[in-house]
């Protein structure tokens, strides 16, 4: 639980500076995610870092147990649906709003398992006004 709260609170950190783009505003995609990835009969957290920039997604992910930020290898997105290529797994999965869950696999076909994701940053942010 001490993990999950610290990744939690590294990553709100992470995000309080994070630029948004008024792309980025209107696909559900880009941002940073954190949840767990289930697999095998084991837990670990897991933060991805999604961007997209001319209509190509890119990004990082991160298991605070055991890995420092890795890139990932291929981000794919139709409508809802998302498959995610790490080096080793396969995540594919939709979006629900702030949440994107769905299966993983290793790239060889085994070992199933599940993950849930959610979005920290906001889709779209509201500029704050000063007095």
């Amino acid at each position: 639980m001490k993990k999950m709260i610290a990744v939690l609170a590294l990553a709100l950190a992470a995000c309080a500076g994070t630029p948004r783009n008024v792309d980025s505003r209107k696909d559900p995609l880009p941002g940073h995610w954190v949840g767990v990835i289930d697999r095998d009969g084991w837990q670990r957290s897991l933060s991805i870092m999604i961007d997209s920039r001319e209509g190509t997604y890119a990004g990082s992910w991160m298991s605070v147990e055991s890995q420092p930020g890795v890139m990932i290898n291929g981000v794919r997105r139709t409508s809802d649906a998302v498959h995610i290529e790490l080096a080793a797994l396969v995540l594919d999965g939709r979006i629900a709003g702030r949440t994107l869950a769905g299966t993983v696999v290793n790239k060889d076909g085994g070992g199933v398992g599940s993950f849930t994701l959610t979005r920290l940053d906001p889709m779209a942010a509201d500029p704050v006004s000063t007095p």
